[in-house]
């Protein structure tokens, strides 16, 4: 009588089994219309790319054969004082795609702004650099790497709370609304990150 509890032997000529890997999260829609009660774009005139990049999922713009952009070099934008961020493209630009979700281009847009605002303006490079990381953390909470996510998150509002004490207007932002929004739509597990706007005014 063959003892049931006995689990059958091995086949030794069987490949090892492997665990399965877990199935990437599939990124959520991000419609360039954006949702209801999303800020309207500052920049309607100019299309969004062809796709929202996730890595993972998608090619890389710059850096990969594919890309939308492959090859493409940009000069960096050019420096705008802060009082003036109505008239900053690439400032508005990366509202616009913030507002929209599109977090890796708000990073991107805003990156280049934020290396040239090193030395110039300690407040408003200090801005750029924690909405940089807001982005990164809201890319990284629906890729479900939560624990970049909550670095990212707890490093930009530290940075967002000493910009406040100096400036708590800054680039048409109340800075306490934006720190205190994050930390509301920011908290994992979070697979689609949701009412994270930034509402310059």
């Amino acid at each position: 009588m063959s003892d049931e509890t006995t689990p059958p032997k091995a086949d030794a000529g069987a490949p090892a089994a492997h665990p399965t890997p877990s199935a990437k999260p599939t990124p959520p829609e991000r419609p360039v219309e954006g949702a209801p009660g999303a800020p309207a774009l500052w920049l309607p005139e100019r299309a969004f790319p062809p796709y929202r990049f996730v890595p993972g999922h998608n090619p890389h713009p710059f850096m990969q054969v594919g890309g939308y952009a492959y090859g493409e070099k940009h000069a960096p934008p050019p420096y705008v004082e802060a009082d003036r961020w109505q008239s900053n493209q690439s400032y508005l630009r990366g509202l616009d795609f913030f507002n929209r979700g599109w977090w890796w281009e708000a990073h991107e847009e805003w990156e280049a702004s934020w290396k040239v605002c090193k030395g110039l303006d300690e407040d408003q490079y200090d801005l750029l650099q924690s909405l940089i990381q807001l982005a990164a953390a809201a890319l990284n909470l629906e890729r479900g790497h939560d624990s970049a996510a909550g670095r990212l998150v707890k490093a930009a509002l530290g940075r967002l709370g000493r910009v406040i004490e100096d400036a708590p207007r800054l680039c048409g932002l109340e800075l306490a609304m934006v720190r205190d929004d994050a930390r509301r739509a920011l908290q994992a597990p979070c697979p689609r990150v949701e009412g994270l706007y930034l509402r310059a005014t």
